[in-house]
């Protein structure tokens, strides 16, 4: 009897304990629902947007005038290659719940390396700091402004810092058949060529040396700029003005300015300020707020004078052939190895 009783106890006990087991266990967590990282009125009605990355910080502004770079002088912003692309990945970015809370984990993924701060249109800031790729691949860890945990994102667009990337340093763009006429002005002298209808080559001796400046000129980008009272830009000197015609009526005049280098190995640099015929054009306005380098490959495109002109169109002469020498005898014989058959 008393081991019934004993048993009994024990059995009671164990599901007293059982249950409190149950009880006290922490639920299993249900996979948090993803979410967008970004509202979508926060992106759509954004005034400004700042990166932070690669130990550089850059700012792109939304004015009356359209996305501008303020630490570049205020000048359009590059919006197809650069604004675009970031806004669609932060808009098909997905916040998927918390990732550590850990502080040695939070060290190691880098958070404060990378960072955007939107400000939306209500003038409040909001920021993510991103950083390295989640462990299983879905996309940059993330942390929003006031929380002390990372979360799971998907995102993985680019983060650009550097200013001058931002920049769309594309001062004019044509087609090279576009353009109907062309015309050099030197200190030593002018020359002009045209097309006599569209469609047609330039002829003459000089024609194919025309092709090649108009199809490097048909597109004007340059490789940076620099403030309206640069010191370098105000030493130097002109060196030629082309003058692009195209058959629409239209017309954009290239200045372009070259600055010698100081030692054997500076190239220098050659100042480009490019004038277009339509007041409204974008060319003219970024000219009131910066004077522009060209990159060295379009600059050594344009003669620096008439003389030099000419002296590209000279065809070097033909090298003689090396001349051949008869060696007396019989031809040499060919020693091969028996797996190989000559044919």
């Amino acid at each position: 009897m008393r081991n019934k009783n004993l048993l009994i106890a024990t059995l009671v006990l164990g599901l007293i304990a059982f249950a409190a087991v149950r009880l006290t266990r922490e639920a299993p967590k249900a996979e948090a629902e993803k979410k967008p990282l970004v509202e979508a009125a926060l992106l759509d009605g954004a005034k400004s947007l700042t990166i932070k990355a690669n130990n550089k910080s850059v700012t792109v502004e939304k004015s009356a005038d359209g996305w501008t770079v303020k630490e570049k002088l205020g000048l359009p912003a590059d919006v197809e290659n650069r604004l675009l692309p970031l806004i669609r990945g932060l808009q098909k970015a997905n916040n998927f719940g918390q990732l550590t809370a850990n502080p040695k984990r939070l060290e190691k993924l880098g958070l404060a390396d990378s960072s955007l701060t939107l400000v939306g249109p209500d003038g409040k800031p909001t920021t993510i700091q991103f950083g390295k790729p989640t462990e299983d691949g879905l996309g940059a860890s993330a942390r929003l402004a006031g929380q002390e945990f990372a979360i799971r994102t998907d995102f993985s667009a680019y983060l650009e810092g550097d200013p001058l990337s931002w920049v769309d340093l594309t001062l004019f763009s044509a087609k090279p058949a576009e353009i109907k006429s062309i015309d050099f002005e030197w200190k030593d002298g002018k020359s002009s060529f045209s097309r006599k209808e569209l469609g047609a080559l330039f002829t003459g001796k000089e024609g194919q040396a025309v092709e090649d400046i108009v199809a490097t000129l048909a597109t004007v980008r340059a490789a940076d700029a620099v403030a309206l009272d640069d010191k370098d830009a105000a030493k130097a000197a002109r060196s030629a003005q082309v003058k692009l015609t195209l058959f629409d009526g239209s017309s954009v005049t290239l200045l372009f300015a070259k600055l010698a280098g100081t030692s054997p190995n500076d190239q220098g640099k050659t100042f480009v300020r490019v004038e277009h015929s339509d007041p409204k054009h974008k060319a003219n306005a970024t000219g009131k707020k910066a004077l522009f380098i060209a990159a060295p490959w379009l600059a050594e495109q344009v003669p620096g004078s008439l003389a030099d002109f000419k002296k590209s169109l000279q065809q070097p002469a033909a090298e003689p052939a090396a001349p051949t020498i008869q060696i007396p005898g019989p031809a040499p014989a060919i020693i091969t190895s028996p797996e190989v058959k000559v044919k």
